[in-house]
């Protein structure tokens, strides 16, 4: 029992540890889909207020 308790302690030091960084990755994750899709916005309401024309990209897609 005296050897299973450091053990048991080292276990749980280690998925308190990936759990922190799970949450960390998945936070930054987040914020940089919510930064993209404010710029995608900005972008958007850019080319909006554009009066000039521009090209735009078409795919054709041979079928």
């Amino acid at each position: 029992m005296r050897n299973a308790l450091p053990r048991i302690e080292r276990i749980l030091k280690y998925l308190e540890q990936h759990q922190a960084e799970g949450h960390a990755r998945t936070a930054i994750k987040e914020w940089l889909l919510a930064s993209r899709a404010v710029i995608d916005s900005c972008i958007d309401s850019l080319e909006e207020k554009s009066n000039t024309p521009h090209a735009r990209k078409i795919d054709i897609k041979e079928e």
